[in-house]
Protein backbone atom coordinates (compact mmCIF):
# COMPACT_ATOMS: atom_id res chain seq x y z
CA UNK A 1 0.00 0.00 0.00
CA UNK A 2 2.81 2.41 -0.79
CA UNK A 3 1.40 5.87 -1.59
CA UNK A 4 1.61 6.70 -5.28
CA UNK A 5 0.00 8.79 -7.97
CA UNK A 6 -1.41 7.12 -11.05
CA UNK A 7 -4.23 4.71 -11.92
CA UNK A 8 -6.12 3.34 -8.91
CA UNK A 9 -7.97 0.10 -8.30
CA UNK A 10 -11.73 0.01 -7.89
CA UNK A 11 -12.38 -2.16 -4.81
CA UNK A 12 -15.48 -4.19 -3.98
CA UNK A 13 -16.85 -5.85 -0.85
CA UNK A 14 -20.07 -7.04 0.75
CA UNK A 15 -19.69 -5.34 4.14
CA UNK A 16 -18.26 -1.85 3.64
CA UNK A 17 -15.95 0.44 1.68
CA UNK A 18 -13.74 3.43 2.49
CA UNK A 19 -11.64 5.94 0.57
CA UNK A 20 -9.13 8.55 1.75
CA UNK A 21 -6.14 10.48 0.46
CA UNK A 22 -3.56 8.31 2.32
CA UNK A 23 -3.29 4.50 2.26
CA UNK A 24 -2.64 4.22 6.02
CA UNK A 25 -5.71 6.30 6.82
CA UNK A 26 -7.81 4.06 4.58
CA UNK A 27 -6.37 1.02 6.38
CA UNK A 28 -7.28 2.47 9.78
CA UNK A 29 -10.87 3.00 8.62
CA UNK A 30 -11.35 -0.47 7.15
CA UNK A 31 -9.78 -2.06 10.25
CA UNK A 32 -12.28 -0.21 12.46
CA UNK A 33 -15.16 -1.51 10.33
CA UNK A 34 -13.80 -5.06 10.40
CA UNK A 35 -13.54 -4.82 14.19
CA UNK A 36 -17.24 -4.09 14.53
CA UNK A 37 -17.13 -0.30 14.46
CA UNK A 38 -19.53 1.75 12.38
CA UNK A 39 -18.91 4.42 9.77
CA UNK A 40 -18.73 7.21 12.37
CA UNK A 41 -16.17 5.30 14.45
CA UNK A 42 -14.04 4.90 11.34
CA UNK A 43 -14.41 8.59 10.55
CA UNK A 44 -13.31 9.69 14.02
CA UNK A 45 -10.27 7.38 14.02
CA UNK A 46 -9.28 8.60 10.55
CA UNK A 47 -9.74 12.25 11.50
CA UNK A 48 -7.42 11.81 14.48
CA UNK A 49 -4.79 9.96 12.44
CA UNK A 50 -5.07 12.05 9.27
CA UNK A 51 -3.13 15.05 10.64
CA UNK A 52 -0.31 12.68 11.65
CA UNK A 53 0.03 11.12 8.21
CA UNK A 54 -0.81 14.28 6.26
CA UNK A 55 0.39 17.32 8.25
CA UNK A 56 0.70 19.15 4.93
CA UNK A 57 -3.09 18.93 4.52
CA UNK A 58 -4.77 19.22 7.91
CA UNK A 59 -4.46 19.60 11.67
CA UNK A 60 -6.33 18.50 14.78
CA UNK A 61 -6.95 22.16 15.64
CA UNK A 62 -8.97 22.96 12.54
CA UNK A 63 -12.30 22.19 10.89
CA UNK A 64 -14.60 19.19 10.61
CA UNK A 65 -17.45 19.07 8.09
CA UNK A 66 -19.62 15.97 8.52
CA UNK A 67 -22.41 14.81 6.21
CA UNK A 68 -24.08 11.63 7.44
CA UNK A 69 -26.84 9.24 6.47
CA UNK A 70 -28.18 7.19 9.36
CA UNK A 71 -29.72 3.89 8.27
CA UNK A 72 -31.63 3.56 11.53
CA UNK A 73 -33.65 6.74 11.06
CA UNK A 74 -33.47 6.94 7.28
CA UNK A 75 -32.39 10.58 7.55
CA UNK A 76 -29.42 12.71 6.53
CA UNK A 77 -27.61 15.01 8.96
CA UNK A 78 -24.96 17.71 8.66
CA UNK A 79 -22.63 18.96 11.37
CA UNK A 80 -20.53 22.09 10.90
CA UNK A 81 -17.51 22.35 13.19
CA UNK A 82 -15.82 25.28 11.46
CA UNK A 83 -13.58 27.59 13.51
CA UNK A 84 -15.04 30.84 14.76
CA UNK A 85 -13.66 34.29 15.46
CA UNK A 86 -14.15 34.98 19.18
CA UNK A 87 -16.84 37.54 19.95
CA UNK A 88 -15.60 40.92 21.10
CA UNK A 89 -12.16 40.62 19.51
CA UNK A 90 -10.94 41.98 16.21
CA UNK A 91 -9.45 39.52 13.70
CA UNK A 92 -5.91 38.77 14.84
CA UNK A 93 -2.92 37.29 13.04
CA UNK A 94 0.66 37.46 14.31
CA UNK A 95 2.08 35.91 11.13
CA UNK A 96 3.47 38.50 8.68
CA UNK A 97 3.02 36.12 5.74
CA UNK A 98 -0.75 35.90 6.26
CA UNK A 99 -1.92 39.50 6.77
CA UNK A 100 -5.51 38.96 5.60
CA UNK A 101 -6.09 35.81 7.62
CA UNK A 102 -6.99 35.39 11.26
CA UNK A 103 -6.41 33.06 14.17
CA UNK A 104 -9.60 31.24 15.10
CA UNK A 105 -11.08 29.03 17.80
CA UNK A 106 -10.66 25.43 16.57
CA UNK A 107 -13.69 23.27 15.88
CA UNK A 108 -12.19 19.84 15.14
CA UNK A 109 -12.19 18.25 18.59
CA UNK A 110 -15.63 19.51 19.54
CA UNK A 111 -16.95 18.28 16.21
CA UNK A 112 -15.46 14.81 16.55
CA UNK A 113 -16.78 14.62 20.11
CA UNK A 114 -20.30 15.52 18.95
CA UNK A 115 -20.21 12.99 16.08
CA UNK A 116 -19.06 10.21 18.37
CA UNK A 117 -21.57 10.96 21.12
CA UNK A 118 -24.49 11.10 18.72
CA UNK A 119 -23.74 8.28 16.27
CA UNK A 120 -20.59 6.40 17.28
CA UNK A 121 -20.24 3.05 19.04
CA UNK A 122 -16.61 2.91 20.17
CA UNK A 123 -14.69 4.97 22.72
CA UNK A 124 -12.46 7.97 22.03
CA UNK A 125 -9.65 6.15 23.86
CA UNK A 126 -9.81 3.23 21.44
CA UNK A 127 -10.20 5.31 18.30
CA UNK A 128 -7.24 7.59 19.05
CA UNK A 129 -4.77 4.69 19.37
CA UNK A 130 -3.77 4.52 15.67
CA UNK A 131 -2.94 8.24 15.75
CA UNK A 132 -0.84 7.81 18.88
CA UNK A 133 1.11 4.95 17.33
CA UNK A 134 1.76 6.89 14.12
CA UNK A 135 2.98 9.96 16.01
CA UNK A 136 5.16 7.94 18.40
CA UNK A 137 6.67 5.47 15.90
CA UNK A 138 6.69 7.88 13.00
CA UNK A 139 5.51 7.64 9.42
CA UNK A 140 7.43 7.56 6.17
CA UNK A 141 7.46 10.97 4.51
CA UNK A 142 6.33 10.78 0.90
CA UNK A 143 7.83 12.93 -1.83
CA UNK A 144 4.37 14.48 -2.09
CA UNK A 145 4.31 15.46 1.58
CA UNK A 146 7.85 16.81 1.43
CA UNK A 147 7.08 18.94 -1.64
CA UNK A 148 3.87 20.42 -0.23
CA UNK A 149 5.40 21.17 3.18
CA UNK A 150 8.30 22.88 1.46
CA UNK A 151 6.52 24.72 -1.35
CA UNK A 152 3.11 25.22 0.27
CA UNK A 153 -0.39 25.61 -1.12
CA UNK A 154 -2.49 28.72 -1.11
CA UNK A 155 0.10 31.20 0.12
CA UNK A 156 3.53 31.88 1.59
CA UNK A 157 2.46 31.08 5.15
CA UNK A 158 2.00 27.43 4.11
CA UNK A 159 5.54 27.06 2.78
CA UNK A 160 8.31 25.68 4.98
CA UNK A 161 9.48 29.27 5.40
CA UNK A 162 6.06 30.22 6.74
CA UNK A 163 5.59 27.12 8.86
CA UNK A 164 8.94 27.70 10.58
CA UNK A 165 8.57 31.43 11.20
CA UNK A 166 7.98 30.87 14.93
CA UNK A 167 10.30 28.76 17.15
CA UNK A 168 7.63 26.16 17.81
CA UNK A 169 7.19 25.70 14.06
CA UNK A 170 10.91 25.29 13.55
CA UNK A 171 11.06 22.61 16.24
CA UNK A 172 8.11 20.75 14.75
CA UNK A 173 8.60 20.99 10.98
CA UNK A 174 12.40 21.12 10.91
CA UNK A 175 13.66 18.87 13.75
CA UNK A 176 17.46 19.06 14.05
CA UNK A 177 17.31 22.07 11.75
CA UNK A 178 16.13 20.26 8.63
CA UNK A 179 12.87 19.17 7.09
CA UNK A 180 12.53 15.38 7.28
CA UNK A 181 13.44 14.15 3.77
CA UNK A 182 11.28 12.05 1.50
CA UNK A 183 11.69 8.44 2.54
CA UNK A 184 12.68 9.43 6.08
CA UNK A 185 10.70 8.51 9.18
CA UNK A 186 9.15 11.50 10.94
CA UNK A 187 8.53 10.91 14.64
CA UNK A 188 6.66 13.51 16.69
CA UNK A 189 6.98 12.79 20.40
CA UNK A 190 5.30 16.06 21.43
CA UNK A 191 2.23 15.21 19.38
CA UNK A 192 2.23 11.61 20.66
CA UNK A 193 2.29 12.90 24.25
CA UNK A 194 -0.64 15.21 23.55
CA UNK A 195 -2.66 12.43 21.93
CA UNK A 196 -1.88 10.06 24.81
CA UNK A 197 -3.17 12.64 27.28
CA UNK A 198 -6.33 13.02 25.21
CA UNK A 199 -6.78 9.24 25.20
CA UNK A 200 -7.08 9.41 28.99
CA UNK A 201 -9.12 12.61 29.27
CA UNK A 202 -11.10 12.37 26.03
CA UNK A 203 -11.73 15.18 23.54
CA UNK A 204 -12.18 17.62 26.42
CA UNK A 205 -8.38 17.67 26.73
CA UNK A 206 -8.48 19.91 23.63
CA UNK A 207 -11.47 21.93 24.86
CA UNK A 208 -10.82 22.72 28.53
CA UNK A 209 -7.84 20.54 29.48
CA UNK A 210 -4.13 21.21 29.41
CA UNK A 211 -3.88 21.62 25.65
CA UNK A 212 -6.67 24.22 25.61
CA UNK A 213 -4.94 26.12 28.41
CA UNK A 214 -1.66 26.01 26.48
CA UNK A 215 -3.40 27.42 23.39
CA UNK A 216 -4.77 30.32 25.45
CA UNK A 217 -1.34 30.88 27.01
CA UNK A 218 0.40 31.03 23.61
CA UNK A 219 -2.33 33.25 22.18
CA UNK A 220 -2.17 35.74 25.04
CA UNK A 221 1.63 35.93 24.82
CA UNK A 222 1.28 37.03 21.20
CA UNK A 223 -1.49 39.55 21.89
CA UNK A 224 -4.56 37.48 21.01
CA UNK A 225 -6.51 37.89 24.22
CA UNK A 226 -8.80 34.88 24.10
CA UNK A 227 -9.88 33.08 27.26
CA UNK A 228 -10.36 29.43 28.16
CA UNK A 229 -14.10 30.07 27.98
CA UNK A 230 -13.71 30.92 24.28
CA UNK A 231 -12.14 27.53 23.60
CA UNK A 232 -14.28 25.47 25.97
CA UNK A 233 -17.47 27.23 24.88
CA UNK A 234 -17.15 26.25 21.23
CA UNK A 235 -20.11 24.19 20.00
CA UNK A 236 -20.59 22.61 16.58
CA UNK A 237 -23.93 23.17 14.89
CA UNK A 238 -26.24 20.55 13.38
CA UNK A 239 -28.03 21.85 10.30
CA UNK A 240 -30.43 20.35 7.77
CA UNK A 241 -28.52 19.44 4.57
CA UNK A 242 -29.48 20.85 1.19
CA UNK A 243 -31.55 18.69 -1.15
CA UNK A 244 -31.69 19.01 -4.93
CA UNK A 245 -33.13 16.67 -7.53
CA UNK A 246 -31.67 15.75 -10.90
CA UNK A 247 -33.56 13.14 -12.88
CA UNK A 248 -34.09 10.17 -10.53
CA UNK A 249 -31.38 11.29 -8.10
CA UNK A 250 -31.52 13.34 -4.92
CA UNK A 251 -28.29 15.29 -4.34
CA UNK A 252 -27.73 15.78 -0.61
CA UNK A 253 -25.25 18.56 0.09
CA UNK A 254 -23.94 20.80 2.83
CA UNK A 255 -25.81 24.01 3.73
CA UNK A 256 -24.81 27.59 4.64
CA UNK A 257 -22.51 28.89 5.87
CA UNK A 258 -20.74 26.32 3.67
CA UNK A 259 -21.33 26.37 -0.07
CA UNK A 260 -20.94 22.87 -1.47
CA UNK A 261 -24.65 22.10 -1.57
CA UNK A 262 -25.32 25.36 -3.41
CA UNK A 263 -22.81 24.82 -6.23
CA UNK A 264 -23.99 21.27 -7.00
CA UNK A 265 -27.68 22.15 -6.72
CA UNK A 266 -27.21 25.26 -8.84
CA UNK A 267 -25.31 23.45 -11.62
CA UNK A 268 -27.85 20.66 -12.00
CA UNK A 269 -30.79 23.01 -11.59
CA UNK A 270 -29.61 25.17 -14.49
CA UNK A 271 -28.60 22.14 -16.59
CA UNK A 272 -32.15 20.85 -16.25
CA UNK A 273 -33.14 23.60 -18.72
CA UNK A 274 -30.89 22.24 -21.48
CA UNK A 275 -30.82 19.17 -23.69
CA UNK A 276 -27.29 17.85 -23.15
CA UNK A 277 -26.26 15.84 -26.19
CA UNK A 278 -22.62 14.97 -25.41
CA UNK A 279 -20.15 14.80 -22.54
CA UNK A 280 -17.93 17.84 -22.01
CA UNK A 281 -14.86 15.91 -23.20
CA UNK A 282 -16.57 15.55 -26.57
CA UNK A 283 -18.49 18.82 -26.85
CA UNK A 284 -17.26 22.40 -26.61
CA UNK A 285 -20.87 23.49 -26.07
CA UNK A 286 -21.24 21.30 -22.97
CA UNK A 287 -17.81 22.22 -21.59
CA UNK A 288 -18.41 25.96 -22.02
CA UNK A 289 -21.90 25.72 -20.53
CA UNK A 290 -20.75 23.93 -17.35
CA UNK A 291 -17.76 26.26 -16.94
CA UNK A 292 -20.06 29.27 -17.32
CA UNK A 293 -22.65 27.94 -14.84
CA UNK A 294 -19.93 27.34 -12.24
CA UNK A 295 -18.70 30.88 -12.86
CA UNK A 296 -22.24 32.18 -12.25
CA UNK A 297 -22.46 30.17 -9.05
CA UNK A 298 -19.17 31.65 -7.88
CA UNK A 299 -20.50 35.16 -8.49
CA UNK A 300 -23.46 34.41 -6.21
CA UNK A 301 -21.33 32.91 -3.44
CA UNK A 302 -21.23 36.13 -1.42
CA UNK A 303 -24.96 35.81 -0.82
CA UNK A 304 -24.16 32.87 1.44
CA UNK A 305 -23.23 33.71 5.03
CA UNK A 306 -23.65 32.36 8.52
CA UNK A 307 -27.46 32.14 8.81
CA UNK A 308 -27.22 33.16 12.46
CA UNK A 309 -26.08 36.62 11.35
CA UNK A 310 -27.60 37.02 7.87
CA UNK A 311 -30.65 36.19 5.85
CA UNK A 312 -29.30 33.63 3.38
CA UNK A 313 -31.39 33.13 0.21
CA UNK A 314 -30.42 29.49 -0.37
CA UNK A 315 -34.01 28.59 -1.30
CA UNK A 316 -34.04 31.28 -3.97
CA UNK A 317 -30.60 30.30 -5.28
CA UNK A 318 -31.77 26.70 -5.65
CA UNK A 319 -35.23 27.51 -7.01
CA UNK A 320 -36.51 26.39 -10.40
CA UNK A 321 -37.49 29.96 -11.35
CA UNK A 322 -34.01 31.31 -10.69
CA UNK A 323 -32.42 28.48 -12.66
CA UNK A 324 -34.70 29.20 -15.62
CA UNK A 325 -33.62 32.86 -15.58
CA UNK A 326 -29.93 31.91 -15.42
CA UNK A 327 -30.38 29.51 -18.34
CA UNK A 328 -31.93 32.33 -20.38
CA UNK A 329 -28.85 34.48 -19.76
CA UNK A 330 -26.70 31.82 -21.44
CA UNK A 331 -29.10 31.15 -24.30
CA UNK A 332 -29.50 34.84 -25.13
CA UNK A 333 -25.84 35.89 -24.86
CA UNK A 334 -24.24 33.49 -27.34
CA UNK A 335 -21.86 34.80 -30.02
CA UNK A 336 -23.48 35.04 -33.47
CA UNK A 337 -20.23 34.63 -35.39
CA UNK A 338 -17.16 32.41 -35.32
CA UNK A 339 -14.64 34.20 -33.06
CA UNK A 340 -11.61 32.08 -33.96
CA UNK A 341 -10.17 34.81 -36.16
CA UNK A 342 -10.57 37.32 -33.34
CA UNK A 343 -8.44 35.14 -31.07
CA UNK A 344 -5.86 34.75 -33.83
CA UNK A 345 -5.57 38.53 -34.11
CA UNK A 346 -5.39 39.15 -30.36
CA UNK A 347 -3.00 36.34 -29.37
CA UNK A 348 0.53 35.52 -30.49
CA UNK A 349 1.38 32.62 -32.78
CA UNK A 350 3.03 30.81 -29.86
CA UNK A 351 -0.18 31.17 -27.83
CA UNK A 352 -2.15 29.84 -30.79
CA UNK A 353 0.09 26.79 -31.10
CA UNK A 354 0.51 26.03 -27.40
CA UNK A 355 -2.35 28.06 -25.91
CA UNK A 356 -2.03 30.43 -23.00
CA UNK A 357 -0.10 29.47 -19.87
CA UNK A 358 -2.01 28.42 -16.78
CA UNK A 359 -2.47 30.98 -14.04
CA UNK A 360 -0.64 28.87 -11.45
CA UNK A 361 -3.63 28.88 -9.13
CA UNK A 362 -3.29 26.38 -6.25
CA UNK A 363 -6.14 26.17 -3.70
CA UNK A 364 -5.74 25.37 -0.02
CA UNK A 365 -5.94 21.67 0.74
CA UNK A 366 -7.57 19.25 3.15
CA UNK A 367 -8.44 15.58 3.77
CA UNK A 368 -11.69 14.03 2.56
CA UNK A 369 -13.15 10.74 3.82
CA UNK A 370 -15.76 8.48 2.19
CA UNK A 371 -17.20 5.62 4.26
CA UNK A 372 -20.11 3.20 4.08
CA UNK A 373 -20.57 0.40 6.61
CA UNK A 374 -22.47 -2.91 6.55
CA UNK A 375 -25.52 -1.33 8.22
CA UNK A 376 -25.84 1.17 5.38
CA UNK A 377 -24.58 4.20 7.33
CA UNK A 378 -22.78 6.68 5.06
CA UNK A 379 -20.19 9.28 6.04
CA UNK A 380 -18.86 11.94 3.69
CA UNK A 381 -16.68 14.39 5.56
CA UNK A 382 -13.73 16.71 5.43
CA UNK A 383 -11.08 17.54 7.99
CA UNK A 384 -9.10 20.65 7.24
CA UNK A 385 -7.24 23.52 8.83
CA UNK A 386 -8.43 27.02 9.71
CA UNK A 387 -8.11 27.07 13.50
CA UNK A 388 -5.52 27.88 16.14
CA UNK A 389 -2.70 30.40 15.70
CA UNK A 390 -1.10 30.51 12.24
CA UNK A 391 2.51 29.33 12.38
CA UNK A 392 2.37 28.38 16.07
CA UNK A 393 2.59 24.73 17.14
CA UNK A 394 1.04 24.03 20.55
CA UNK A 395 2.31 20.80 22.15
CA UNK A 396 2.80 19.14 18.77
CA UNK A 397 -0.43 20.44 17.18
CA UNK A 398 0.14 23.01 14.39
CA UNK A 399 -2.13 26.01 14.14
CA UNK A 400 -3.40 27.66 10.98
CA UNK A 401 -5.71 30.49 10.03
CA UNK A 402 -8.82 31.36 8.11
CA UNK A 403 -8.86 33.93 5.33
CA UNK A 404 -11.68 35.93 6.82
CA UNK A 405 -11.80 38.39 3.90
CA UNK A 406 -11.77 35.76 1.17
CA UNK A 407 -15.38 34.77 0.64
CA UNK A 408 -17.79 36.65 2.84
CA UNK A 409 -18.01 38.72 5.95
CA UNK A 410 -17.43 36.72 9.11
CA UNK A 411 -18.93 38.34 12.16
CA UNK A 412 -17.14 37.74 15.46
CA UNK A 413 -18.63 34.51 16.71
CA UNK A 414 -19.77 33.51 13.21
CA UNK A 415 -18.77 30.36 11.34
CA UNK A 416 -15.97 30.63 8.83
CA UNK A 417 -16.51 29.47 5.25
CA UNK A 418 -14.50 26.83 3.44
CA UNK A 419 -14.43 25.23 0.00
CA UNK A 420 -16.12 21.98 1.06
CA UNK A 421 -18.48 19.80 -0.99
CA UNK A 422 -19.32 16.65 0.99
CA UNK A 423 -22.08 15.07 -1.12
CA UNK A 424 -24.35 12.05 -0.93
CA UNK A 425 -26.55 10.93 -3.82
CA UNK A 426 -29.74 9.02 -3.06
CA UNK A 427 -32.16 7.11 -5.23
CA UNK A 428 -35.48 5.62 -4.12
CA UNK A 429 -34.95 7.05 -0.65
CA UNK A 430 -31.51 5.55 0.04
CA UNK A 431 -27.95 6.74 -0.69
CA UNK A 432 -26.09 4.92 -3.41
CA UNK A 433 -23.01 7.16 -3.68
CA UNK A 434 -20.84 9.35 -1.44
CA UNK A 435 -18.26 11.69 -2.94
CA UNK A 436 -16.01 14.59 -1.97
CA UNK A 437 -12.55 16.05 -2.44
CA UNK A 438 -10.11 18.57 -0.99
CA UNK A 439 -9.09 21.63 -2.98
CA UNK A 440 -11.71 23.75 -4.74
CA UNK A 441 -14.16 20.85 -4.66
CA UNK A 442 -17.08 23.25 -4.96
CA UNK A 443 -16.23 23.10 -8.67
CA UNK A 444 -14.72 19.66 -9.17
CA UNK A 445 -17.30 17.57 -7.30
CA UNK A 446 -20.18 18.89 -9.48
CA UNK A 447 -18.08 18.15 -12.58
CA UNK A 448 -17.55 14.53 -11.56
CA UNK A 449 -21.22 14.21 -10.62
CA UNK A 450 -22.15 15.44 -14.09
CA UNK A 451 -20.26 12.53 -15.65
CA UNK A 452 -22.02 10.08 -13.31
CA UNK A 453 -25.57 11.47 -13.18
CA UNK A 454 -25.95 12.93 -16.67
CA UNK A 455 -23.66 10.74 -18.78
CA UNK A 456 -24.06 7.52 -16.81
CA UNK A 457 -20.34 6.95 -16.37
CA UNK A 458 -18.93 4.62 -13.73
CA UNK A 459 -17.55 6.64 -10.78
CA UNK A 460 -13.87 5.88 -11.41
CA UNK A 461 -14.14 6.82 -15.09
CA UNK A 462 -15.78 10.06 -13.97
CA UNK A 463 -12.98 10.72 -11.45
CA UNK A 464 -10.35 10.09 -14.10
CA UNK A 465 -11.94 12.42 -16.66
CA UNK A 466 -10.31 15.82 -17.37
CA UNK A 467 -11.34 18.61 -15.00
CA UNK A 468 -11.44 22.36 -15.36
CA UNK A 469 -11.84 25.55 -13.36
CA UNK A 470 -14.81 27.89 -13.97
CA UNK A 471 -14.71 30.19 -16.96
CA UNK A 472 -12.53 33.18 -16.12
CA UNK A 473 -13.44 36.87 -16.44
CA UNK A 474 -11.03 37.18 -19.39
CA UNK A 475 -12.94 34.38 -21.16
CA UNK A 476 -10.13 31.86 -20.78
CA UNK A 477 -10.61 28.33 -19.48
CA UNK A 478 -8.07 26.32 -17.49
CA UNK A 479 -8.58 22.65 -18.31
CA UNK A 480 -6.60 19.44 -18.12
CA UNK A 481 -5.34 18.88 -21.64
CA UNK A 482 -6.87 15.49 -22.36
CA UNK A 483 -9.75 16.95 -24.34
CA UNK A 484 -10.01 16.44 -28.08
CA UNK A 485 -8.68 19.08 -30.46
CA UNK A 486 -12.16 19.46 -31.92
CA UNK A 487 -13.36 20.60 -28.47
CA UNK A 488 -10.50 23.11 -28.26
CA UNK A 489 -11.41 24.51 -31.68
CA UNK A 490 -15.06 24.64 -30.65
CA UNK A 491 -14.16 26.72 -27.61
CA UNK A 492 -12.23 29.14 -29.78
CA UNK A 493 -15.23 29.59 -32.04
CA UNK A 494 -17.06 30.91 -28.98
CA UNK A 495 -14.15 33.23 -28.15
CA UNK A 496 -12.90 31.09 -25.28
CA UNK A 497 -9.13 30.62 -25.12
CA UNK A 498 -7.95 27.43 -23.35
CA UNK A 499 -5.21 27.39 -20.73
CA UNK A 500 -3.95 23.78 -20.57
CA UNK A 501 -3.03 22.40 -17.14
CA UNK A 502 -1.23 19.20 -18.04
CA UNK A 503 -2.82 15.79 -18.32
CA UNK A 504 -3.46 15.30 -14.57
CA UNK A 505 -3.33 18.52 -12.54
CA UNK A 506 -2.91 17.67 -8.84
CA UNK A 507 -4.57 20.90 -7.55
CA UNK A 508 -7.79 19.53 -9.07
CA UNK A 509 -8.16 17.52 -5.87
CA UNK A 510 -8.21 14.02 -4.47
CA UNK A 511 -11.67 12.69 -5.21
CA UNK A 512 -12.77 10.06 -2.68
CA UNK A 513 -15.85 8.02 -3.54
CA UNK A 514 -17.78 4.97 -2.33
CA UNK A 515 -20.93 3.59 -3.91
CA UNK A 516 -23.47 0.79 -3.80
CA UNK A 517 -24.07 -1.50 -6.73
CA UNK A 518 -26.00 -4.80 -6.95
CA UNK A 519 -25.71 -5.66 -3.28
CA UNK A 520 -22.03 -4.75 -2.96
CA UNK A 521 -20.09 -1.69 -1.82
CA UNK A 522 -17.39 -0.26 -4.07
CA UNK A 523 -14.77 2.42 -3.63
CA UNK A 524 -12.19 4.37 -5.61
CA UNK A 525 -9.61 7.11 -5.16
CA UNK A 526 -8.21 9.80 -7.42
CA UNK A 527 -5.21 9.09 -9.69
CA UNK A 528 -4.05 12.69 -9.17
CA UNK A 529 -3.05 12.05 -5.54
CA UNK A 530 -1.80 9.26 -3.27
CA UNK A 531 -5.05 7.91 -1.82
CA UNK A 532 -6.60 4.48 -2.10
CA UNK A 533 -9.95 2.82 -1.44
CA UNK A 534 -10.41 -0.41 0.52
CA UNK A 535 -13.40 -2.72 0.91
CA UNK A 536 -14.21 -5.99 2.63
Amino acid sequence: MEPRQGPKEVVKGKHGAVSSSHPMVSKIMIDILKDGGNAVDAAVAASLAGPVYEPHMTTISGTVSFLYWDSGTGNSYFMDASPILPAGLAPFCPHPYAPTSAAAIPGSSAGLKSMLERFGSKSWKELIQPAIKAARDGHTVTSWEYAILYGGTGGRSNTLEGRTFFPSGRKHFAPDGFQVPAGGVWRRPDLAKTLEASAEEGPDYFLNGKWAKRLVEEANSLGWMISLNDVAGYEPIWVEPTHARYKENEIIGIPPPQRGGFYAGFLFGVLDNFDIESHYTESAETLALIAWILRRAHLDRNLIHDPIYYETPIDTLLSKNYHEIISEFWKKSRPKKDLTRYLELTHSKSAQRGSLPATGYIPHDSCELSIVDQEGNWVQMMETAGGGIPGVVVDGVPGSSIGWERYALVEPGGRTQHAIANTLVARDGEPWLGIGSPGDCIFTVPEVLFSILESGWEPYKAIDAPRFWPLRDDWTLEVENRIDLSVVNGLKKMGIMPRPLGEYHWPMGSMQVVWREEGSYLGAADPRRLGIALAY
